[in-house]
């Protein structure tokens, strides 16, 4: 067997000598040690790759910057307590951190114990013992173990075979402390998940407290049933949101982005090749007069010019700027969305229906977060100097600023968010003064409800009558119709028709409830829908529809738009400004696709038409903003979704909606989810029905298996293309490759790589796609989804195959005898252990040294800004796009790990010590990365921590299997089965193993994911101590500024400004506010603290900024040019997210509940219209764009170019978020 052909691949490292093992490890770390050497170089320099969670995050999610030292990191990582990793990182992060601390609490007992034990007794006395030299592993017999095989099981020799009884035990003791372990992990994972879902910030969240429903009949489908049957639960419904089917929509929404991001790159371009020519034009020019007077400028002239030039940038980025077509829908922060949630309510009242008790909600909440105003407004502001900003500094000879703009990639510190702290405060106040419980909404009023508060007791309202059925004003089924006995009836003879009916014995028998009705729902109505049912199900067309919408277009409602553009504007290409820099044939063109194909352009261009990109677009964007804004207003003409949000007033509520029985019939009302979170819904599997789920889970589970089966087909054809030379020598058809041997050889070096690397990357984005065609209806879902599948395509390919066998069909049929599954295990596992020695340590080494120095992004950082990112929108979005961690392909990789390790424990017990390398590195590398680098947008709230224990038992049940067979392969000298006891008590073990799993499951199963009716008073009570403590926060914090603000006073008096007193009507909460803001504004050297290079920013800042803003004295020259890339990034943090109360602890219930009401809409119903963000020049190129296109598309396009310009060498510079950005977007809810 060792010598067939289809033996694994790991199997060619059998009896590998000591001196190679450490020959392959030790290039492992030689390449680790160089990627660590290179991070330690250059991670004080380049923070926004190495350390961007220090300040490029929201206030709530930074670090503090590790030490400069070349390993002070390495300390700093383990001065963070658990409580501050959930906090900023989350639990999942946490749990991911925590399960690489759980395997070395696994294996580091594991080996202080079974290696003393098991390496002497495998290795004195054993079969290879007199035969192979002790650091050789060349034998000439490859069935006698050398090498490292000595010190594993089958060096135990024939004469020998009682100390297999030690295996026996130490295997049993293996089992038993994983177990343990196990069990205490999930102990913990219960009492932390618990902990954080009943603490009082998470109970604050609206995902604490909505519960999806999916599958819901159409009779169910209403605000009046679905309250009616939701509002037993303690505390009552606070809000119901049913879906519609906003797919028609969101597809305009999303071309509209698409061409947002056309014109926004045609417009730079055309700007940019304007003032390259105008520089250009400059540039000869002066030549020529050089050459005319002979007068060269000297090096110091060229510098004055060169930074006159810079600051005339700044100016020009500094001013307002010119913008048409904005009609306010953006609500840059909360107070603004509150404001206008209130404006629209005092408007739109005689819109608002009333139902019943319900309360009367609007049709609007204003598209997202506000709409204010008609598609025809425009404002077309003229340019101003705002004043009293920086501008990112003109440094000495431009040299400073040209720098910046690198190390930034194209921002500068300009102007602050023009709502300033002060005015943020006094908004806020206006907000909170303003605010009312219930506001206006977009959705329609049927399908979204504010319910009033119920009583805690019986889920009533305090009006509700005690009659049955009557709260709300709602009808409920006859009393008289109601069965007063089993069998239904008066108890009269039954018909003759059912007595003869007694074959159709799928009816059952007669009488009992009738069919539950809802609230609101009349009889006649039922019944008229039920035979209308009946009789479409009777022609077959409840199997025919569903298909019918597989091949038809659904292109939404139909309606007559408002007209988008100017029928009379004709575009005078003769006037117009650029003309006089460059020719039509520069501007950006590109081709339409015929019959909507849209990669037909880049196959056949010359049967498309070529059309000018500005002009297109100019018009196609406002075409699909006036149809959207139009089919937002009128979203009740959109379908409903089978599926709807609720939300509770208590937690509590919703968890027990979630685990009891909704309705009577399978299936319906299921699945339910608690904890979703707005951003974590996938809207396009909203109405999937139960069977259609169910089918394609069953094709997406086929796909996954052919997948883990199959994919070692084109992964072992890549070492073809490594010898191409003879493929070409054995197939004819080959032959026009002769001649060119020498090209065809550098390739096959490079190409399988390629191919492999290209072949690895695959899985994890099929997975992800299969899961999203699954059915998941939220992110969450998801991942563990992907976990599932990821784990079990790495364990067959990586482990499996390699071990078992070279090829895949050769593996299946080795295993199609499952009685022949232990005896496989336990010939060709023990084999291919060396393998995974160094494939476990270089895998650790390259894995933590690639996580620590971020190659990609380095490349992503560094190469890409240069080629791909020409508009403000595409720096920004390079600048504040941090790394994310899929733990859907995260978790796996390492749950790999611990199942190779736990299975070779005991066959070959020195893994253990590679296991313990492996976890240690990679423990502290992703300690790292979760603190200063990944920022964690998804979490799941800890669920994939449970499943990767679970996935550990695959670990232990192949470890027992491959101990059954080689138990039962043991022969003594007499060649009889000498461990057949061994064998039967090792499959006494493994069926306990599998009952301890189960009974783990089953107990602890629930308290994964729901929160315990007993641990309810102890949230109320922390509820309780989290106000007082936040109330007393706020006094304090309120008493120490007394002075601060006495000191404001004085000084606005000094400055002939009367102090304004604040009135008894402003929160205690926006002195508070008003202190941190002030910390975090740009321009003050307050409690803003990003990065510690030697003494803080902060105290610093106020010595140096102004400095390396306009001028450079030497003094501070040498010192700040060694700190200039890292001020520069620090700048970019604080400008972009400085300011911003992303704490949902700040927000007063009303403000929340205002973003929540809006938060639960469909992501097409919150879209806004964009932003068209252009540089602004000093040619005025930009300036009169603007106004051509509000011109043209009638102020139905928002174009601006406040906030960016170019520079004076024509890069495009940018010092603030973009015009749409808006700040309750970092606010988690």
């Amino acid at each position: 067997m060792a010598d067939a052909p289809t033996q694994g691949a790991a199997q060619a490292n059998r009896n590998i000598s000591i001196i190679a093992l450490l020959t392959a490890i030790g290039t492992g770390i030689a390449a680790s040690g160089v990627q660590i050497l290179i991070f330690t170089l250059i991670k004080n320099r380049l923070v926004r790759i190495y350390q961007p969670k220090t300040y490029l995050v929201p206030e709530r999610q930074r670090t503090a910057a590790p030490p400069r030292s070349p390993f002070g990191w390495v300390v700093s990582i383990f001065k963070y307590k658990d409580k501050e990793i959930i906090n900023k990182c989350g639990l999942d992060a946490y749990f991911f951190l925590r399960y690489l601390q759980t395997q070395l609490i696994i294996f580091v007992p594991l080996a202080c114990l079974l290696l003393p034990i098991l390496l002497p007794l495998n290795y004195i006395g054993g079969r290879g013992t007199s035969k192979a030299d002790p650091l050789n592993g060349d034998i000439s017999d490859p069935d006698v173990p050398g090498g490292l095989d000595r010190l594993a099981w089958g060096n135990i020799s024939p004469r020998q075979t009682h100390r297999y009884w030690a295996h026996l035990v130490l295997a049993i003791v293996v089992v038993c402390w994983v177990c343990y372990v196990f069990f205490a992990e999930l102990r913990v994972y219960i009492r932390v998940r618990q902990d954080y879902l009943t603490s009082a910030e998470h109970r604050l969240r609206a995902s604490a407290t909505t519960v999806l429903v999916t599958a819901i009949p159409d009779k169910w489908l209403t605000i009046e049933a679905l309250s009616g049957l939701y509002d037993v639960f303690p505390g009552g419904i606070r809000n119901i949101w049913i879906n519609r089917n906003y797919d028609a929509l969101l597809e305009k929404v999303q071309r509209r982005e698409g061409i947002v991001s056309m014109l926004e790159a045609a417009e730079t371009s055309l700007i940019r090749k304007c003032n390259k020519a105008h520089l250009e034009k400059v540039k000869k020019e002066e030549k020529a007069m050089e050459r005319k007077t002979g007068h060269h400028d000297s090096k110091e002239e060229r510098a004055r010019r060169q930074k006159n030039a810079d600051e005339a940038a700044a100016q020009i980025a500094r001013g307002e700027g010119v913008t048409s077509g904005d009609i306010n829908q953006v609500a840059h922060t909360v107070e603004d969305a509150i404001e206008d949630g209130n404006r629209r309510k005092s408007r739109g009242g005689e819109k608002q229906t009333a139902m019943g008790g319900l309360a009367a909600m609007g049709k609007q909440f204003g598209r997202g977060l506000g709409l204010v105003g008609k598609a025809g407004e425009t404002v077309l502001e003229g340019t101003k100097n705002v004043g009293g900003t920086i501008v990112g500094g003109a440094k000495t000879a431009g040299r400073g600023f040209e720098g910046q703009i690198e190390s930034t990639n194209g921002f500068v510190q300009i102007d602050r968010d023009p709502l300033s702290p002060d005015m943020r405060q006094e908004s806020r106040s206006r907000s909170r003064n303003n605010s009312n419980s219930s506001q206006t909404h977009l959705e329609p009023v049927e399908t979204q409800m504010n319910i009033p508060p119920r009583d805690v007791s019986f889920g009533q309202t305090p009006d509700t009558p005690r009659g049955f059925g009557e709260h709300r004003g709602v009808k409920g089924p006859e009393l008289d119709n109601i069965p007063y006995r089993f069998g239904g009836g008066d108890g009269a003879a039954e018909s003759d028709e059912m007595k003869n009916s007694w074959w159709k014995f799928w009816k059952g028998p007669s009488g009992g409830f009738a069919s539950p009705l809802p609230h609101g729902f009349e009889r006649d109505e039922y019944i008229q829908k039920k035979n209308f049912g009946q009789m479409v199900a009777s022609g077959g067309q409840q199997v025919i529809a569903p298909v019918k919408t597989l091949f038809q277009n659904d292109e939404g409602p139909q309606h007559e738009y408002p007209p988008h553009i100017d029928p009379d504007y004709v575009e005078d290409e003769e006037s117009a400004l650029w003309t006089k820099y460059i020719k039509k044939k520069d501007r950006s063109t590109h081709r339409l696709p015929r019959f909507g194909i849209g990669i037909l352009p880049y196959i056949f261009p010359w049967v498309n038409t070529k059309v000018d990109t500005i002009y297109w677009c100019r018009e196609e964007l406002a075409r699909l903003n006036v149809e959207i804004e139009y089919d937002q207003d009128h979203s009740e003409d959109y379908p409903k979704m089978n599926s709807a949000f609720i939300q509770f007033n208590h937690q509590i509520a919703a968890h027990m909606a979630v685990q009891s029985v909704s309705h009577h019939i399978p299936k319906h009302m299921a699945p339910r989810m608690v904890e979703v979170s707005p951003t974590d819904v996938i809207w396009g599997n909203m109405s999937i029905k139960w069977w259609e789920a169910w089918l394609r889970t069953f094709f997406i589970f086929a796909t996954v298996a052919g997948m883990c089966i199959l994919w070692a087909i084109p992964v072992s054809a890549t070492a073809l293309l490594g010898n191409i030379p003879e493929l070409i020598r054995q197939y004819h058809w080959l032959g026009f490759l002769r001649g060119a041997e020498t090209a065809l050889k550098a390739v096959a070096g490079i190409l399988p790589a390629i191919v492999l690397a290209l072949l690895m990357i695959l899985p994890p984005i099929i997975f992800y796609t299969l899961a999203t065609l699954q059915g998941n209806q939220t992110g969450k879902l998801r991942e563990l989804s992907v976990q599932n599948y990821y784990f079990f395509f790495l364990f067959v390919q990586v482990f499996l195959v390699v071990s078992i066998a070279s090829g895949t069909f050769a593996t299946l049929a080795g295993i199609a005898n499952v009685t022949s599954i232990p005896g496989l295990l336990a010939q060709n596992l023990p084999k291919a252990s060396n393998y995974f020695f160094s494939y476990m340590i270089i895998q650790a080494l390259s894995t933590s040294a690639g996580s620590l120095l971020q190659v990609g992004t380095l490349i992503m950082w560094l190469l890409m800004p240069k080629f791909f990112d020409n508009t403000a929108r595409q720096k920004w979005k390079r600048n504040t796009s941090l790394s994310t961690v899929r733990w859907g392909t995260y978790f796996p990789t390492y749950t790999n790990f611990a199942c190779i390790a736990i299975i070779y424990s005991t066959v070959a017990p020195l893994i253990m010590v590679f296991a313990i390398i492996t976890f240690t590195v990679l423990w502290l590398a992703n300690r790292y990365c979760m603190l200063y680098v990944y920022r964690h947008t998804e979490d799941t709230g800890g669920l994939l921590y449970p499943r990767a224990i679970n996935q550990n038992f695959v670990g232990l049940y192949v470890m027992e299997l491959c101990l059954i067979g080689l138990f039962f392969l043991v022969r003594d000298t007499e060649n009889n089965t000498a461990c057949f006891p061994q064998a039967i008590i090792m499959i006494v073990v493994m069926a306990l193993t599998a009952i301890f799993q189960f009974l783990l499951n089953q107990s602890f199963g629930p308290l994964f994911e729901y929160v315990a009716i007993t641990l309810e008073d102890e949230a109320v009570l922390r509820d309780e101590a989290f106000e007082r403590a936040q109330a007393a926060r706020l006094l304090e914090s309120d008493h120490d500024d007394d002075d601060s603000d006495r000191d404001d006073g004085a000084a606005r008096n000094s400055r002939g400004v009367p102090d304004t007193p604040i009135s008894h009507d402003d929160d205690i909460e926006l002195r508070k506010l008003r202190k941190s803001q002030s910390g975090k504004s740009g321009t003050n050297n307050g409690t803003f603290n990003p990065l510690r290079t030697g003494a803080t920013w902060a105290t610093r800042g106020a010595r140096t900024l102004g400095a390396a803003t306009f001028g450079d004295p030497d003094t501070v020259r040498a010192r700040r040019r060694k700190r200039k890339d890292v001020e520069a990034q620090e700048l970019m943090g604080e400008a972009l997210f400085g300011g911003y109360n992303d704490e949902i602890e700040d927000l007063t219930p009303e403000e929340r509940d205002a973003l929540v009401r809006v938060a639960f809409q469909h992501e097409a119903l919150r879209a806004k219209r964009p932003n068209v963000w252009v540089p602004r020049d000093g040619l005025g190129v930009s300036d009169e764009e603007v106004r051509r296109t509000e011109k043209v598309g009638m102020g139905n396009v928002w174009i601006t170019n406040k906030g960016t310009a170019l520079d004076a060498k024509g890069r495009v510079m940018y010092g603030r978020n973009p015009p749409d950005f808006e700040e309750v977007s970092l606010i988690m809810l």
